[in-house]
């Protein structure tokens, strides 16, 4: 696989982390708790995070990742995060709003601030040291972005949560020939009543989901299962798809 997965699962257990995906030295897709894995050193280093949505295991520790960073830059440098508009809209109001966390978009100051927001579009790339990543909407409970980077010669992608919506067969289809795709399958089938309240898949959703697709990716992973649920989903994947705890 082309990037690190930091953190795959779908809730807190033990050392397996909720979801951090690592890009590059200098870029992460969101900051769940499996942002631990990294050290010090390694997260002073981060300075472009790209965001799939607000709920809490995939953002829960990018306030504490970005205190990291505080002392470490250069005034003049700054970590851009990347996401939709209501992303940032949700961190403003329920993060950085002096109550939860200090607002670090005009810390030290609005002139010259940690964190810049950088708003994007599903459809739209951004390309950084060579590496293109481009966001296309999931279907979720609130606004999502899957992402699909492109990077030494392979394209992966990154789905995030999502229930299964034909829009979403179409945006992956969109993207052309995968080389490795990262779905997440959060509850069992006998429990797809659930699934599909809160807009997420199970085995046989996913089942759906990789079906209309028009090629099928080289490699398929799983990730975000609910830990409580791990051992009645495992048995129900398919053998060839690689699980990702």
């Amino acid at each position: 696989m082309n990037i690190n997965l930091l953190g795959a699962s779908g809730g807190l257990a033990g050392l397996s982390g909720s979801t951090c995906l690592q890009i590059s030295e200098t870029i992460l897709i969101d900051a769940g708790t499996g942002i631990s894995q990294l050290n010090l050193a390694q997260m002073q280093q981060v300075r472009h995070i790209f965001l799939s949505h607000s709920h809490s295991d995939h953002i829960c520790c990018l306030p504490m990742l970005l205190a990291n960073l505080f002392n470490a830059l250069d005034p003049s440098q700054s970590v851009t995060l990347y996401g939709s508009k209501d992303t940032f809209a949700a961190l403003k109001a329920h993060v950085f709003n002096w109550v939860i966390w200090p607002d670090m978009t005009v810390m030290p100051s609005a002139e010259k601030p940690l964190v810049r927001l950088q708003e994007i579009a599903a459809g739209e790339s951004v390309t950084i040291e060579g590496i293109e990543i481009k966001a296309f909407a999931t279907y979720h409970t609130v606004p999502t972005f899957g992402y699909a980077v492109r990077k030494a010669g392979q394209l992966t992608a990154f789905v995030a949560d999502t229930g299964y919506a034909e829009s979403v067969v179409s945006a992956l289809n969109a993207l052309g020939p995968l080389d490795a795709i990262i779905l997440e399958c959060s509850f069992p089938n006998e429990l797809e009543a659930i699934a599909l309240q809160s807009c997420h898949l199970t085995p046989h959703l996913c089942e759906k989901l990789l079906g209309g697709l028009t090629e099928q990716p080289k490699r398929i992973w799983i990730n975000h299962l609910k830990p409580d649920l791990a051992e009645r989903i495992q048995p129900q994947l398919a053998p060839d798809w690689q699980l990702l705890l």
